[in-house]
């Protein structure tokens, strides 16, 4: 699917329903005692004035605060929705960039997985260090970033050029899809925070459907590159909005784990991308040296008493080890679908990016549309037994890919498909976050969300990686010219049938955690 995951919710974003800070390391302040802090700690100019203008001084530091959280808001909103749509609308114009730059298969599919493990190696290590250096100064460096990363993207002409971009657009994309949330979620209180997170969460579906419209009309109208200008260009809002934030957000005295953070970077790197290139040499001793880097990372977060990430939590529930089971296995099967169909629709079905893009709006339509009827059912029945059934609907979906997905397959079969795994990821994104939050103590909410960024980036880098080694063994090392578009659908159709276990695996996982009956573990620390 998407990187911001058509299967949930943008890369690094939390789901609905999911707690914020959206990857909050081990010790991360609480987004509740965040807000209360910034009303102690906020600018209270005047608070020692005579008593006679401690009313005046009062209204003008509300005024001051209601102003700060309005920007924070508005903030937000524009990061999540222009780096969507930038970041999504590169899956409409991978076919036409492959064929400008003269790529091969594996090529193409790192177009996307560049990104995705940059935001991966990223995410964990940002979310702790806004909660260090304030979430307001980490959220400004990460637009800075992503703004440069963009104008880059537009400039480059060569494939490694182009990769090398990437990379530094989705280390700014995660840092700010990681804090600028967290930032307006501990900005307003407790009984206003619903509200304000659905408008966030709101501009997130929005992206997520305009990202393959807006995709196409500037790919087909002015190419590929615009739609990195119209990045760059989009994210200078929050940059203007960012800087006119009075204050800083409350940091936290605690040292970042600096150790930790360069031993998950460099296992990510090192071991997803061997996993990719599989049979070139020296793919097996780095994918070795990747998972043994990982090993370490496990070894010293368990250690260490503030770590980037605490998996601590995987000893204290059993609910909440098998919902992030199913999680991963969820995002491993359908993440690259998205990449899957632009391509196939261009390729095979000879759409111009403009008609795929309207063609393919309708699976995160669907998802948006239905993704608060399953928040609220998930509060009302099992949530668990929802996720279950939103991963069964997701199965269809892929099944029906997997069986039908040919250059003579009917389109409206292939909406159909699109619109069952959008339902499907709808019903399985928010229930699923609900069973893993309503699974650990309260106090450990922080560091559970964080467990599930890291969770959903490796899923998605997983699927990601897989497509580009079948790939590479399907279709081979040569560009994609059009007497290789059967061996395309060959591979397409080859990673469908190998997700079909793989779903049908997470809904065994989803079903084994069992019914909510309280919190587990609740006197773990």
């Amino acid at each position: 699917m998407n990187p911001n995951d058509k299967g949930g919710s943008p890369a690094g974003l939390p789901e609905q329903g999911e707690a914020f800070p959206p990857a909050g390391a081990g010790g991360a302040a609480d987004p509740e005692a965040g807000a209360d802090q910034y009303t102690a700690a906020g600018p209270v100019e005047g608070a020692s004035a005579a008593p006679g203008g401690a009313a005046g001084a009062g209204s003008a530091c509300d005024g001051r605060a209601l102003r700060r959280r309005r920007l924070l808001l508005m903030t937000s909103v524009s990061c999540n929705l222009f780096g969507n749509i930038g970041f999504t609308g590169l899956n409409i114009a991978a076919p036409t960039i492959q064929r400008e730059m003269g790529l091969s298969a594996p090529q193409t599919g790192w177009l996307m997985l560049s990104a995705m493990l940059a935001m991966a190696a990223f995410s964990a290590p940002m979310a702790r260090l806004s909660e260090i250096a304030g979430r307001r100064r980490v959220t400004m460096a990460g637009l800075y970033v992503a703004a440069a990363g963009s104008v880059l993207n537009a400039l480059v002409t060569t494939f490694p050029a182009f990769i090398a971009a990437r990379v530094i657009t989705g280390a700014g994309l995660i840092t700010f899809f990681t804090t600028s949330t967290a930032m307006v979620a501990a900005a307003y209180p407790r009984e206003e925070r619903g509200r304000i997170l659905g408008l966030v969460i709101g501009a997130v579906y929005l992206s997520l459907s305009l990202g393959p419209i807006v995709g196409g009309l500037l790919v087909e109208a002015f190419g590929w590159s615009s739609l990195f200008w119209f990045g760059a260009v989009g994210l200078a809002l929050p940059i203007v909005l960012i800087h006119m934030v009075e204050g800083e957000d409350p940091r936290e005295d605690s040292r970042m784990d600096l150790l930790g953070s360069l031993t998950w970077a460099l296992a990510v790197v090192l071991g997803f991308t061997a996993f990719a290139s599989l049979g070139a040499p020296g793919s097996g001793p780095a994918l070795a040296a990747g998972i043994a880097l990982f090993a370490l990372f496990v070894w010293l977060t368990l250690r260490n008493p503030s770590p980037m990430v605490d998996l601590s939590l995987f000893r204290v529930s059993r609910r909440f080890t098998l919902s992030s089971v199913a999680a991963f296995i969820s995002y491993v099967s359908s993440f690259s679908i998205t990449m899957l169909l632009s391509l196939y629709f261009q390729y095979s079905k000879g759409l111009p990016p403009a008609v795929t893009g309207l063609v393919m709006v309708s699976q995160p339509l669907f998802q948006a549309a239905l993704t608060p009827v399953a928040g609220r059912l998930s509060d009302r029945f099992d949530a668990g037994l929802i996720a279950s059934l939103g991963l069964l609907v997701i199965l269809t979906g892929i099944l029906i890919f997997a069986v039908f997905l040919d250059a003579a397959a009917p389109l409206p079969l292939m909406i159909l498909a699109m619109c069952l795994c959008g339902g499907g990821f709808a019903l399985f994104g928010a229930p699923n976050s609900n069973a893993i939050m309503s699974a650990v103590p309260p106090r450990r909410i922080g560091q559970a969300s964080g467990v599930i960024a890291v969770t959903r980036l490796t899923g998605q880098i997983t699927s990601m990686a897989l497509t580009t080694l079948v790939f590479a063994r399907v279709i081979g090392p040569g560009e994609i010219t059009p007497d290789l578009y059967p061996a395309f659908l060959t591979a397409a159709r080859l990673l469908f049938w190998m997700f079909v276990p793989l779903c049908l695996l997470g809904v065994f996982a989803s079903r084994a955690r069992g019914r909510d009956t309280g919190v587990e573990g609740a006197g773990g620390s």
